[in-house]
């Protein structure tokens, strides 16, 4: 599926994560039809029904060879994915809605993997 490139109409931090979410509001235009009403299939078998997102922001890093940590901003939907794989991330529609924003989910994959920091006692 295809979406239309959206208007970024405006980009804020979401403060009601654990972390503030870098995010964006979206104009979608309301004439295209997997617009306005859509099943949207995120990792994890958690779907969501109805409009793309007027709110959202997504944020992926990786924690190993093949493993990736992802939080997402769905409208006032907030979400987070500990350990998915590559698999798993491109067999949702993150994909979609990434790829209409022109962001490339292979960019996000091969980012160099995070070092965890651990604090000593």
């Amino acid at each position: 599926m295809n979406l239309p490139k959206p208007e970024i109409v405006r980009c804020f931090f979401d403060g009601g994560t654990e972390s503030p979410l870098s995010a964006m509001e979206l104009r979608w235009d309301d004439d295209a039809p997997a617009v306005v009403e859509n099943v949207w299939h995120l990792p994890d078998g958690v779907v969501v029904k109805g409009s793309a997102p007027k709110r959202f922001g997504v944020t992926v890093r990786r924690t190993g060879r093949n493993a990736y940590h992802v939080r997402v901003l769905w409208n006032r939907l907030s979400l987070a994915w500990y350990g998915l794989n590559a698999r798993q991330i491109l067999a949702s529609s993150l994909c979609i809605i990434l790829r209409s924003l022109d962001t490339e989910v292979a960019d996000l994959l091969s980012q160099p993997i995070e070092e965890s920091c651990s604090l000593a006692a």
